[in-house]
């Protein structure tokens, strides 16, 4: 019998003896650990805990790519047909009716002819051009000279006023009617209001236009385009574009 035997008998009978009286109970070694035992259940989960505290935002991402063109609106309705003649050209043609009859009634009067640049030219008055004179498309007022040789050529598009120096106005003289339609837009309103602030019978009105003064007077006409300024007894009519008129005193 070796040692280990001699041992584990010695202790098994001191556990008999133990049995009988446990006072004499051994304390034998702790025997080799077991083999571990089956794993219990999965305990019940425990109550969630408190949120954490937010992160920082995370950076921007890249722009997407842009989106694809949604398809053409709707065509909107048509707008009204603006004025096929607008208000300068009225007073153009207003002035090209007032030249054909200067010419036929004042044949041997001098001119002096104002224009918006603030330049004069003064003469006779010689012919529209191209002509005849009744051309209703004459762009130019062409001057003459006491002999009757043709001086300047003046754009009637740029003429402001006509005035006849010594001598009346003549009752002969007729104008055009307002157009119709009746032209619209601003240079329409600008026209409008510089009739309707000097109307016939108004005294002491003065015009400037070019920086200088065209006409000093009394309103005798009040026409669609022109107005006919005059001194005592109608003398030395001017008749002012009221589409080149700058600046009225009255």
């Amino acid at each position: 019998m070796n040692a280990n035997n001699k041992k584990d008998n010695s202790c098994l009978c001191r556990v008999i003896n133990c049995l009988s009286d446990k006072s004499k109970c051994p304390i034998c070694p702790t025997g080799p650990t077991g083999p571990q035992g089956v794993t219990g259940p999965t305990g019940a989960t425990g109550a969630t805990g408190p949120q954490g505290v937010t992160g920082p935002t995370g950076a921007t991402g890249a722009t997407g790519p842009q989106g694809v063109t949604g398809p053409t609106g709707a065509t909107g309705a048509t707008g009204p047909a603006g004025s096929s003649n607008p208000a300068s050209c009225s007073c153009v043609t207003q002035m090209r009716n007032i030249i054909e009859q200067i010419i036929a009634l004042y044949p041997n009067d001098n001119l002096i002819v104002a224009m918006e640049s603030g330049d004069n030219a003064s003469g006779r008055p010689g012919a529209l051009l191209p002509g005849p004179n009744s051309n209703p498309d004459a762009g130019l007022f062409q001057l003459v000279n006491n002999q009757g040789a043709p001086e300047e050529a003046l754009s009637i598009c740029r003429i402001v006023s006509i005035a006849i120096t010594s001598s009346t106005y003549n009752d002969a003289i007729t104008y055009l009617p307002a157009p119709i339609p009746n032209p619209t837009g601003c240079d329409a309103n600008c026209e409008a209001a510089v009739r309707s602030y000097v109307p016939v019978g108004t005294t002491s009105v003065s015009i400037k236009a070019g920086g200088q003064t065209v006409a000093q007077g009394t309103v005798l006409k009040n026409e669609y385009g022109i107005l006919v300024i005059t001194g005592n007894n109608n003398s030395n009519p001017t008749f002012v574009s009221t589409c080149k008129a700058e600046i009225i005193n009255k």
